[in-house]
Parts: structure tokens; sequence; C-alpha cells
């Protein structure tokens, strides 16, 4: 059984993005842990030394408790799957702390997170923490745009640079998945002029992935950010996979983007795994 952690605000970008997982994931035995992160920062510990203040935050932390109850009692109830089952986590620690704590403590499988482009400092999840996440946290996450809405994807796009080794346990995990849903694989790989490394990756395909279908591409000295965006118009993509190095793939797909640039760029599934 595969442990899902689902990060939510209760706003409706959150519950979207679980929603999307449940679909994507509605023929494989899932354990989903559904978590909010308190925002505790507007207690200072002074504050929390006087009973008053700390039982205003024991009202809070219940009200809280109370609408993971009603979000969990939601999504049972539309989900209707025997093979799914859910559980609560409320955890009032730092965002990313918090995240990779859980992350190891429930051997979670895949994180998933909503992305609306929010930069505003009141917003808990889903704009520059969701960003934090695909750059700090080592788990295989699916991002999933406030406005899409689930549709079978057919396909899948792995747009990669001169960094990026098909040979990686990464790589193998992003064509696992889209082995796992039928998908349609279209690799894009960026090269610098004169480059040559696209037969390696041509002899390797044919011989280690017989049983996935792919469409292979080579584009030299284009701006990968650029390639991707062209790519996207050219063909039919329901859904992005990307491989993020120390030296981020994601920082250089959005190079120079403002949170709310990216948020307007992201407009399918992101599929993120870290080598």
């Amino acid at each position: 059984m595969k442990n899902i952690l689902a990060l939510t605000d209760f706003s409706q970008c959150s519950r979207n993005a679980i929603q999307y997982a449940m679909h994507f994931l509605k023929d494989e035995p899932c354990h989903f842990h559904i978590m909010h992160i308190h925002k505790s920062g507007g207690f200072m510990l002074d504050d929390l030394m006087s009973s008053a203040t700390a039982n205003v935050f024991e009202s809070v932390l219940e009200a809280e408790k109370e609408r993971l109850q009603n979000l969990l009692d939601e999504l049972q109830e539309r989900s209707q799957n025997d093979i799914h089952s859910f559980e609560t986590i409320l955890d009032y620690n730092s965002f990313i702390d918090a995240t990779d704590k859980i992350i190891k403590e429930k051997q979670i499988d895949l994180l998933v997170a909503g992305f609306n482009g929010v930069s505003n400092a009141s917003e808990i999840l889903f704009g520059s923490h969701t960003l934090s996440i695909i750059r700090r946290i080592n788990c295989k996450t699916l991002v999933i745009p406030e406005e899409v809405k689930f549709h079978h994807p057919k396909t899948i796009l792995l747009p990669l640079d001169a960094k990026d080794d098909i040979k990686s346990d990464a790589f193998s995990n992003l064509l696992n998945t889209a082995k796992a849903h039928h998908l349609h694989v279209h690799i894009l790989r960026v090269y610098e002029k004169g480059h040559e490394g696209n037969h390696y990756d041509e002899s390797y395909l044919i011989k280690q992935y017989k049983d996935i279908t792919y469409t292979y591409h080579v584009i030299e000295n284009v701006p990968l950010d650029y390639a991707k965006s062209c790519y996207t118009q050219l063909y039919e993509i329901d859904m992005i996979g990307l491989i993020v190095q120390k030296e981020s793939i994601f920082e250089r797909l959005f190079k120079h983007s403002s949170t709310t640039a990216i948020s307007k760029t992201l407009q399918r599934p992101l599929l993120v795994v870290h080598p």
C-alpha cells in the first residue's frame, strides 16, 4: 500500500489537489495522510506563558482539528473507494520541518500539494511554500495548479538537459509512474550545440524500456524553458515530469520568474522527483 501525504490549508485549491490525487491513484491501494500545518508564528513564547493566550491557542487547535475531521468526512464520502483509506495530522512546526518529519515517520511515497502562486504572507500553503517543497523536500511530489480539474492523463513530458542522466533512479521513477498509468512519454532532450549524447539516449531507451511508448526529441542550443513552452503548444501534453537537481531544473525552467509568473506558467500537473 502506498502512503500519500496531502497538504491542506482548507482552501478549494488544496481540496482540488487532494481530489486529483484520489482520481489519479484510484486503482492503487493508498493510505492518505491529510495534514494541516498550523501557522503558529503569531504566538510568541512570552504570550504562550500566559494562561489566557494558551487557552486561545488551544481553542484555535481544536477548531482546526474539527475542520480536519470535516474534511476527512467529506473525502471519505467522495471517495467510495475500498482500496483508499484516510487519516488526519495536525502539526504546528515550521512548514518544511513538519513536512519532512512526517515524510520520514510515515514512509511517504508521494507528496501532494496544490499551487495557486500566491505569495501573500497570510497564505499558509499554496504559493511560495509549494515552491519550497519542490526545492527542499526529497520526496516524489505531485503539484496540482489551482485551475486544473482531473481528467485521465494520457501523456507526460519529461524535459531534460545535458545534466540529466536517463540511467538515474529519478528518471526510472518517472518512467515507472508513466508505465503504471499507461502514459505516452514525450522525452525532450535539450543539448548545447554539437553535443552527441542523443545516440546514447536512444540506444539505452530501446534496450531498457521496450514496454513503454515514448517519443524522443532533441533540440540544440535553445533555452530549456523556451523549448518546454513551445513543445507544450505543439503537442497534447497532460502532465510534466521534472528531475530536480541540486542546481534545480525547476529553477532553470522558470529562471527569473516571479511566483506570480510561475503560477501562470504552471498550467498542467507537475510530477517532481529528486536524484
